[in-house]
């Protein structure tokens, strides 16, 4: 199957666009949830203070290497809706394409209360919130967005995704994954329980 799918891993919406299979999706999940665990691990114990500079080296380090750097600053005068400024980043940043799944993830995960109160929860606890839209890009790659806002504790409230947010700290870039990289190299020497208990931190949703 390759049609569109979305899951949350930590505090950040995965979006698939048509056109990936299904085994590539569960590897690109997968190691989106071992970053993810990863870096939360460093950041509890206070070994980092940037989370997502740890997690894209996290994620390099898998085999995710940058196709395009942006990093966008919006002052505070300009506050169109909220999720039109989310939206015009990503398609800044990878085309209109991205923009659209992330659009179509959000509006189905607003309709799924329990996934919902767990990414809000997450993005409370973390202070950041990310969007990650992934797209076929060609033999064993998929491209991704990694879209990433910071902001205050109670910014990530529940209900924020339609709340109106300052926009003072958002990153986003645009990463390609070696999807046989990661199998070959990387995945090779993980321990079984490792894998197990990222998989663990990924909720699939119908979209």
């Amino acid at each position: 199957m390759s049609e569109a799918t979305s899951a949350v891993i930590g505090a950040g919406i995965v979006s698939f666009l048509p056109g990936i299979s299904a085994a590539r999706k569960d590897k690109v999940k997968l190691a989106l949830a071992m970053a993810e665990r990863a870096t939360e691990t460093a950041y509890r114990e206070g070994l980092v203070e940037d989370w997502l500079a740890y997690y894209r080296n996290q994620l390099r380090y898998m085999g995710w290497d940058a196709v395009s750097a942006e990093e966008v600053h919006w002052p505070d005068e300009r506050r169109a809706r909220q999720a039109d400024q989310v939206l015009e980043t990503i398609a800044a940043t990878a085309g209109e394409h991205f923009a659209s799944a992330v659009s179509l993830s959000m509006e189905r995960l607003l309709a799924n209360p329990s996934v919902l109160r767990e990414l809000e929860r997450r993005a409370s606890e973390r202070q950041h919130f990310q969007l990650l839209p992934c797209a076929p890009a060609g033999a064993n790659r998929v491209d991704m967005v990694l879209y990433h806002e910071r902001d205050t504790r109670s910014a990530f409230s529940a209900g924020f995704i339609s709340h109106k947010r300052s926009h003072r700290n958002v990153r986003a870039e645009l990463v390609r994954f070696n999807i046989l990289a990661f199998e070959n190299s990387y995945l090779p020497k993980v321990k079984e329980q490792v894998v197990k208990v990222s998989l663990q931190r990924i909720l699939d949703y119908a979209i």
